[in-house]
This record gives C-alpha cells, sequence and structure tokens, in this order.
C-alpha cells in the first residue's frame, strides 16, 4: 500500500477541546499528602499560602468529586480558663445521670493561637482541638506521658508535619497520635489521658489535658443546661473526630449531629464557635454526616449564624463547614440557592471592595474553598453562579490585586481562578446572549464559493479568521460574565502563568484559556489569535509543556491542542512547541500508562505543527523518537494515544522532504507503513472515524 501524502486529517482527529476544574485529590494524592499540603498553606500574618491541589481537567463535568475540605485542628477561643473546669456540684449532678464511672475534667484550656488547617479539582484540611497549647515567644511545647490510651502533642515554631496518619510538616511537628483503648460497651471509644505529666512552657505556666470521658458522654454534656457541660463535650468531639476517623460513625450513631447543630443556635458565642468547629470535623470526608448535618436543618442553622455573628472565629468556623459540606454533590443545589448569595453578598463583595466592614482573610479563603466546590456542579448551576450579581466582579477584583501585590502563589488566589475556570467551562452554549453569531465580513463570490467548500478553520483560511470581530472583548469596563472572556482576564491569566509558582494556579489559568479555545467558532479562533498575535502568550504558555506535574502539562497540552487547530497560527507554534512535543513523546514508557491522554494530545500537535512547518519538523525525526512513536503504536494498554501514534508514523513516510531523512537515516519503509499505522490512519481520515 501506498501511503498518502500528509494532510490535515486532523481536523476529524482533534484534541479533547473542553476543560472543567473537577477537583479530585482523592484520584491524586493520600490522605497524609492532603493534610500536609493544607498545613502549609495555613496563612499567618502576612505569610503567603501555597499549593495545595491540583487540579485535572475532564471533558465532561459529570464525575465530580471531592475538592480538598478542612478539618480543622483548634483550640476554642480564650475561655478564661474554664473550658473543661466544672464546680464539684456541677460534676456530681452530671455524674448521677452517667453510668457511675469516674470522670477526670479538671483541666484548664488556655489557648492564644487557632491552627486553621484549611483547604480541596483539578484545588485546592483537618479540624480537632490541640487541648493545650500555650504560647511562648512564638513556640509551643507540649510533652504527655500517659498509661492506656493517648493523645500526645509537640508543636514547635509554625510548620505541622503528620505522622502516622497525623498531622506533619517540615521542620515542626505538632504531632498527634491517638490509641483507642476497648471500653465495657462496644459502642463507646474511651480515650484515656492522664492528669497531665502535661509540661506546658506558658505564659501562666498553665497545664491541662483532656477530659477522662467517653464519646457517649460527650454527646450526652451537649444536652446539659449549663454552658460548660456542651462546652467540653462539643470541644472533646471536636478533637477526637480530628484524631480518630472511627470517632465520625460514633457520634452520628449517639445523635451527636442534631445536638450539635442544635448548639449552633445557642447564644453563647463559645458554644456555638465550637459546635461549627466539631461539625466541621464530623463531616469531614463523611457524605452521610454530611446529610445528616442537611436533614436536621443544619444549612439553615449554619447561614442564620453567620449571617448575624461577627465574631471572626466563628466565621473561620461556620465558612470552613461550608467548605466541607460543598463537596457534597446532592447538597450542591441547595447551598447555590441558599448560601451562595449571603457567601457572596456578606463575604466575597465586601472583602473586595468595603472597607467598613473587616472581613478575616481565612473566612475568604473558606468562602473561595466552598465556591470553587459549588462552581463545578451541573450546568444550571454553573448558570446561577455566572449570574449570581457581583460575584464575577469580585473574584476577578481579587485576582488583579494580588497581581498588582506580587501575590501570585496565594491560596484564596488558587481557589478564584478555579471558580473563574470552571465558570468558563461550556461557556458560549451557556451563555449564549453574549456570543451572538459573529458574521463574516463581505466577500467576493469566488471567495463565498471557496469558503463553502473548506471549513475556516482549514490552513487555506488564514485571512478569513483574521477579519473577524468581537467588539465585547474590548469594552472599557467589564462587568459579570464579560469578565470571563474579555481581553483584560486573557492578560491576567498569561501574566500569572509567568509569575505564579503554584502549579494549581498555573493550571486553572491555562484551563480557563483552553475552555475559551475549546469551541471551533469564530468567537474561540479569535480567542486564539489575541492569546497568540496579541498578548505573545506562546512565551509563557510553551513552557509548561514540559513541567513534572502531569495535571499541569495535560492541560498546557489541550491548551496548545486548541491554538493549533487556527492554521495561520501554526507557523508561530512550530518553533517553540514542536521540540518540546518531541521531547515528550521521544521519552514515553510503558510505564506512562496514566499519561495516556496526554501523550495523545501530544501526537496530534505533533502531526498538526509537522505538517505547517516542514523544515522545522525535519529537524527533530531522530531513531529516538521514532522507536518510541512504534513502541506505543503498537500497545494495547495506550488505549487513546496508541493510534494517533501510528497515525503520525504513517503521515510520516507519506510526505516525501520527510521520507528523504528518514532514509537517510537508515529506516525502513515497515517502520512507518504496516497493518497497525494503515488502519489507524484509516480510522482517523474516515468521515465515521473517531
Amino acid at each position: 500500500m501506498t501511503a498518502e501524502p500528509i494532510r490535515s486529517a486532523m481536523s476529524t482527529f482533534s484534541t479533547e477541546d473542553t476543560s472543567l476544574v473537577l477537583p479530585s485529590d482523592k484520584k491524586q494524592r493520600t490522605g497524609q499528602q492532603r493534610v500536609r499540603e493544607q498545613v502549609n498553606s495555613i496563612k499567618r500574618s502576612k505569610s503567603k499560602m501555597v499549593k495545595s491541589d491540583s487540579i485535572p481537567s475532564p471533558t465532561t463535568p459529570a464525575s465530580t468529586t471531592e475538592f480538598s475540605e478542612p478539618k480543622f485542628q483548634f483550640s476554642p477561643a480564650k475561655m478564661n480558663g474554664t473550658l473543661f473546669k466544672f464546680s464539684n456540684s456541677s460534676m456530681k449532678s452530671s455524674q448521677s445521670k452517667m453510668t457511675g464511672r469516674s470522670m477526670s475534667a479538671r483541666h484548664t484550656v488556655r489557648s492564644q493561637r487557632n491552627w486553621n488547617v484549611a483547604s480541596q479539582s483539578n484545588g485546592m484540611k483537618h479540624s480537632g482541638s490541640d487541648p493545650s497549647l500555650n504560647k511562648t515567644a512564638g513556640t509551643y511545647i507540649q510533652k504527655s506521658k500517659q498509661r492506656a490510651s493517648t493523645v500526645r502533642y509537640r508543636t514547635t515554631g509554625q510548620s505541622i508535619r503528620l505522622e502516622n496518619n497525623m498531622l506533619v510538616s517540615g521542620s515542626q511537628s505538632p504531632s498527634a497520635n491517638i490509641t483507642p483503648s476497648s471500653s465495657q460497651s462496644q459502642t463507646v471509644t474511651k480515650v484515656t489521658t492522664t492528669k497531665s505529666k502535661s509540661e506546658t512552657s506558658g505564659a501562666n505556666g498553665a497545664t491541662g489535658a483532656m477530659p477522662d470521658i467517653t464519646l457517649q458522654e460527650a454527646v450526652y454534656y451537649l444536652t446539659l443546661a449549663d454552658v460548660e457541660h456542651p462546652l467540653c463535650g462539643a470541644s472533646f468531639i471536636q478533637h477526637h473526630t480530628f484524631t480518630d476517623e472511627t470517632a465520625k460513625q460514633e457520634v452520628c450513631q449517639l445523635g451527636g449531629i442534631p445536638a450539635l447543630v442544635l448548639l449552633l443556635k445557642s447564644d453563647n458565642s463559645r458554644l456555638q464557635q465550637t459546635a461549627a468547629a466539631a461539625l466541621r470535623n464530623m463531616v469531614f470526608k463523611d457524605n452521610n454526616n454530611k446529610l445528616q448535618v442537611e436533614s436536621c436543618e443544619g444549612l439553615e442553622a449554619i447561614l442564620t449564624l453567620l449571617r448575624n455573628t461577627d465574631v471572626a472565629e466563628t466565621q473561620k468556623q461556620l465558612t470552613g463547614l461550608l467548605w466541607n459540606l460543598s463537596s457534597a454533590d446532592d447538597l450542591k443545589p441547595k447551598l447555590i440557592r441558599s448560601a451562595l448569595p449571603l457567601l457572596t453578598e456578606n463575604i466575597v463583595v465586601p472583602y473586595n471592595y468595603s472597607t467598613d466592614k473587616h472581613i478575616d482573610p481565612d473566612v475568604f479563603l473558606n468562602t473561595a474553598g466552598c465556591l470553587r466546590n459549588l462552581s463545578c456542579a451541573s450546568e444550571a448551576e454553573r448558570i446561577s453562579m455566572r449570574n449570581c450579581p457581583q460575584l464575577i466582579d469580585s473574584l476577578m477584583t481579587y485576582v488583579q490585586t494580588q497581581m498588582d501585590r506580587g501575590e501570585t502563589d496565594d491560596k484564596s488566589l488558587e481557589n478564584c481562578l478555579c471558580i473563574l475556570h470552571n465558570l468558563s467551562y461550556q461557556l458560549e452554549k451557556e451563555a449564549p446572549d453574549h456570543f451572538p453569531q459573529v458574521s463574516v465580513p463581505d466577500v467576493s463570490p469566488r471567495a463565498q464559493e471557496s469558503t463553502t467548500k473548506k471549513s475556516i478553520f482549514s490552513s487555506k483560511s488564514s485571512k478569513t479568521q483574521k477579519e473577524f470581530s468581537f467588539p465585547a472583548m474590548l469594552v472599557a469596563e467589564p462587568k459579570g460574565v464579560n469578565w470571563l472572556y474579555h481581553q483584560k482576564s486573557l492578560q491576567l491569566y498569561l501574566s500569572l502563568l509567568e509569575f505564579s509558582q503554584n502549579e494549581a494556579t498555573l493550571e486553572a489559568c491555562c484551563g480557563a484559556l483552553q475552555n475559551l479555545t475549546a469551541s471551533k467558532t469564530p468567537v474561540s479562533t479569535l480567542m486564539s489569535q489575541n492569546i497568540i498575535e496579541n498578548l505573545q502568550g506562546l512565551s509563557v504558555i510553551s513552557p509548561l509543556l514540559s513541567s513534572a506535574n502531569p495535571g499541569l502539562q495535560k492541560t498546557a497540552l489541550s491548551l496548545v491542542g486548541n491554538l493549533s487547530r487556527v492554521s495561520s497560527l501554526r507557523g508561530t507554534m512550530a518553533k517553540d512547541v514542536l521540540p518540546k512535543v518531541s521531547s515528550m513523546l521521544s521519552a514515553v514508557t510503558p510505564k506512562m500508562i496514566d499519561s495516556d491522554s496526554s501523550i495523545a494530545t501530544a501526537c496530534r500537535v505533533m502531526h498538526t505543527l509537522m505538517l505547517a512547518e516542514p523544515d522545522a519538523g525535519k529537524k527533530l525525526l531522530n531513531s529516538k523518537l521514532i522507536d518510541s512513536l512504534t513502541s506505543l503504536s503498537s500497545n494495547m494498554l495506550f488505549d487513546t494515544a496508541r493510534r494517533p501514534a501510528a497515525v503520525l508514523l504513517w503521515s510520516m513516510w507519506g510526505q516525501k522532504d520527510f521520507q528523504n531523512v528518514l532514509k537517510k537515516k537508515g529506516m525502513d519503509k515497515d517502520t512507518f507503513i504496516n497493518p497497525v499505522t494503515a488502519a489507524a490512519y484509516k480510522l482517523a481520515t474516515s468521515p465515521y472515524g473517531k
């Protein structure tokens, strides 16, 4: 069989053209890694927040999974030394209602610092109370020796590590190790902490430990009338649901969730805050508990309290709780109806525009994380978010502000960009009022006849493509949805690709550009031309093709694949893109099955650009590349990439200039023209081929 000359068969063999941030930490990182990343992203005073999550870009919104949820390691705000201290009379009265066990609850907790381990897409996690952290000159130290079960905390500095599935990180290490002992009841987990050989270096020398009670007793405490017992019970639950996953199910079975929700309605701010923190841990990675909160009117209680409280720490816990709840698909529609307007009006807008109302940065971080999860819901939910007054404007204002400040690795910035990425998904289809039919300028009859025979995206249509205009991209004051496709936004995304070191932020920016160039419409063509020709974006996009981060590399390849569909851009792209794509394909090994989709895109991009610039393509032909493509084309494990690899081989031999180079390098025709490559090429060029 004689090989056909290389041609633009890739018009029927194109790259994926859609992108949605569907955060899936479960697929990408272990629980230990996720918590470590969360701890590293804690915002303390003026310190920057760094990478937490990476963001995959599947082609459909149907597969949404959890983004990172914040659990919280937390000591409730200063409580005047009363958190676990009860009067003898009150203890006796509660003991008489218990099962006769002895309880030790003479403990004082003083906390000068709340550890907020916030945040989940491709982005971007723990909560439990540290019973006794006292700060001296920026250092926390506590040593505990215990008899039966152990709860031990040791903290130094501000960085946290996770050891044995508990907190760990870098140079400092609050470690939390817990070994529950068996109690007489099969449904009660007893955690015993000795009264403290606890040495705490604090300003007042105070010492403390968790009370010697069971989870069953802690849940019972929630129902008592005085403040101190429910405060103790909620703190105990919060602590143990942080350190012990099984405690969450047990507290739920004991009826703890409705009791904690009821405490949110208390008039006592300490109870509100601690109950919110306990619920935050209770629902972390536990979908059943999330639904339980909703079933006992928990969302209404959370939103009512958030609307009415001006206590920053309570706001942090409530928004962290909403962040966790927002990863439950069943709750997203209700959260968008009820929580989205409140979060936007009371937090997002004031944080970016108001100088009168102070919003804590961590509250904004948690809110942006919640909205990030909600933005990867269904089409109806995305439309609701786009139409939410001042939401998009506020997000873009935050992005621009952080860019101006040089704070490009900020975790809240990452969350905002992931929201914008998601809201740009299928934008032309879902917001048609913003994209009126773009008409082609009047042309001669001969030109009209030509354009009826050839797609405007074919290699012969570059002049026609350049004549399109879309004034909405250039309005002086973009608002709302207009921001999602405005040239100012394109420039912001490209600037962040240049300056940010946060890979999740880079992936979100790439993904937004990928969405805007995804469709085969004049608007996408204009977007592509603006990115390459007007904004010189290739210089910051091209290096990402060599990224060691698979998610980022995949998104960058998909963006380049979209851009390469515009024939007038291929010559410009070939010089920068072809060498990087060639290097990637030359390095493919059988173990790279997880990168199957990216490798397929790389083959298609190389095919398209070699056609456009044969001289640049000839320089890259070598035995390493050909051997890699040959192996790939026959490897059935690469379900997506093997066919485009085979098409690329067939087409190389079909182009005379390439064939001459290959022959000079001693390569045989059978390597390129064989049953495998012939079948793949036939399928790719067939009207019925996939």
